[in-house]
């Protein structure tokens, strides 16, 4: 039987952060290396924006934290139900209408936000190939910097969008990342920024 789409996705993006190399090949090329031999190419910096500054909305009045309570992020609990946590380093979301989804993880590690920006991507191309990143820029996010991106790509036929804020500092680092198919995205956008900009650092 197959798995459903979200389960997929989620999979796609919850590989562990350190799980490829970086290399150089002998024609200059730089790659990033998976431990199962595949490689890609190792994503370049695009220009970011800034000045662009957010706040928690008032109906963000759930709270969940991460990082020992360093880290939290509010949410309107009449839009997003809160799945079964089995692992503390990554928590589960699903909205209420069913088809839009969020994925935290976190672990108390400072890796460099453009190395972040670059295992978010090559873990994307290592499922879904075609995986691009759409948007990027940086945002003020309750007081705090992030990065903001949206990457499209296919799986098993299927366009979807990720839609999220990565964060790294002495807490350590987060990726928070909405996501749902691409025909669904522009119902679920409002929702999901909303949703994102209830992340704060205690």
């Amino acid at each position: 039987m197959a798995k459903p789409l979200h389960i997929l996705l989620t999979t796609l993006i919850s590989c562990h952060l350190l799980a490829q190399e970086k290399a150089t090949t002998e024609s200059g090329k730089k790659v990033l290396i998976f431990p199962n031999g595949k490689w890609t190419e190792d994503p370049q910096p695009l220009k970011k924006q800034s000045g662009l500054s957010y706040t928690k909305q008032a109906k963000s009045t759930s709270k969940i934290t991460f990082l020992k309570n360093k880290a939290s992020i509010y949410y309107d609990p009449s839009l997003w139900k809160l799945a079964k946590q089995e692992d503390p380093t990554k928590i589960q979301l699903q909205h209420r209408d069913g088809d839009g989804y969020v994925l935290i993880i976190s672990e108390r590690m400072q890796i460099p936000t453009n190395t972040l920006k670059d295992i978010a991507l090559s873990n994307a191309k290592n499922v879904a190939p075609d995986s691009e990143i759409v948007q990027e820029e940086t945002r003020l996010v309750n007081g705090n910097e992030v990065l903001h991106m949206q990457i499209r790509g296919t799986i098993q036929g299927i366009p979807f969008i990720y839609f999220g804020y990565y964060y790294t500092g002495k807490e350590g680092c987060i990726q928070m990342i909405t996501y749902t198919t691409n025909n669904l995205f522009d119902e679920y956008k409002k929702d999901f920024t909303d949703f994102l900009n209830g992340f704060t650092i205690e």
